[in-house]
């Protein structure tokens, strides 16, 4: 279901935009014209600064109700908590065959793997989890409900008037894993967020779901100031800074600009084989009867320092969100008002059966 906003929110998300959390800044900034053709480089959006929501008090929920995207000409909050956060299990099933990453999962034994039901922080739409590993890599199968799936992103716009392309308000639909790479005693949320390090995999409708992949990155919320990171308030009082930065080596996409009139409307994004650590990660999603159903595949220890060892027998820390984890607020001229709002709700526990199922 498109669940867009409801007005009222039990926590607060505090906070600031971050430059490039995704690929860029906040979007509607023109391709300016220089040379004729599409070219791999090309203006960068300004960053735009947010304003916290207003924390209000939830008057209860409905998994169908769906309010205006804005309230007093400004956009709405999130849907109210269904239940208060919980600590979950999910049980990795050992299996012999690998399961083939096409985002239908015809193999029996998704059937018999154990299952989990979280929830998304901000839309609060129920996500299943299932996982099963082999020998040597780590599988997950992930349905959450859409009612219309967002397959595009970006899309360049013309403007007559100024005879440039700008990037409109859609938004692609977005599966965020956050695994936690400072013990399991981490908090990993963002709001009143407290110094952690995380391995962070994106799977997004059109950058890369295409190429059969999603996106590997690292995230830290550290006491120490950086180059690239952005300073944030802490739970504690201060401040903490947020750095978030993709993986060594080359994305599933390629970014395409147009400096001549080439049609009303021209795709931003392009599939391509992503490369190095960016390549880690596996993953296709087909969207059927109102759900997402996506598959995810990775080697339980990819020998690279900015991801996460799986290790059978040991349990490992994460969080889940249908929005990319960042720091936002809703914003009205999106198609989806909270891309980008995504926290991690529940905290989740992964364990690796080591026996095969029989």
């Amino acid at each position: 279901m498109r669940l867009h906003l409801v007005g009222a929110v039990p926590v607060l998300l505090a906070l600031l935009a971050v430059v490039g959390c995704e690929n860029g800044g906040l979007g509607g900034s023109p391709a300016r014209p220089t040379t004729s053709g599409p070219t791999t480089s090309g203006p960068v959006a300004p960053a735009v600064a947010a304003t916290p929501p207003v924390e209000k008090t939830a008057g209860g929920s409905s998994e169908t109700a769906v309010a205006p995207a804005t309230q007093n000409g400004k956009p709405a909050t999130f849907v109210p908590r269904k239940r208060e956060p919980q600590e979950l299990v999910l049980v990795s099933m050992r299996v012999t065959d690998a399961p083939t990453l096409d985002g239908r999962p015809d193999e029996a034994f998704w059937k018999d793997a154990p299952s989990i039901t979280t929830l998304d922080y901000s839309s609060q739409r129920p996500i299943t989890l299932r996982s099963v590993h082999t020998a040597q890599e780590i599988f997950f199968l992930v349905t959450y409900p859409e009612e219309t799936p967002s397959e595009t992103h970006k899309t360049w716009v013309w403007d007559p008037k100024e005879e440039v392309y700008r990037e409109g308000p859609d938004r692609e639909d977005v599966l965020v894993f956050k695994w936690s790479m400072s013990g399991n005693n981490a908090d990993l949320k963002l709001r009143n967020p407290e110094p952690h390090r995380g391995d962070i995999w994106f799977w997004k409708a059109r950058r890369t779901n295409p190429s059969g992949y999603a996106d590997d990155k690292w995230q830290s919320v550290s006491s120490t100031p950086g180059p690239t990171s952005r300073k944030i308030p802490s739970a504690a009082g201060g401040a903490l800074y947020f750095r978030r930065e993709g993986d060594t080596g080359k994305p599933a996409w390629d970014e395409k600009f147009f400096f001549e009139y080439q049609g009303p409307k021209l795709p931003k994004y392009t599939a391509v084989q992503p490369e190095g650590s960016r390549a880690d990660i596996r993953a296709k999603g087909v969207w059927a009867n109102k759900h997402w159903t996506i598959e995810l595949g990775r080697k339980l220890d990819t020998g690279h320092d900015d991801d996460v060892r799986f290790t059978p027998g040991a349990a490992h820390l994460f969080g889940i969100a249908c929005y990319a984890m960042a720091y936002d607020t809703p914003h009205e001229s999106w198609s989806q008002p909270l891309y980008r709002t995504g926290d991690v709700f529940d905290r989740l526990l992964l364990t690796i059966a080591g026996k095969v199922r029989k």
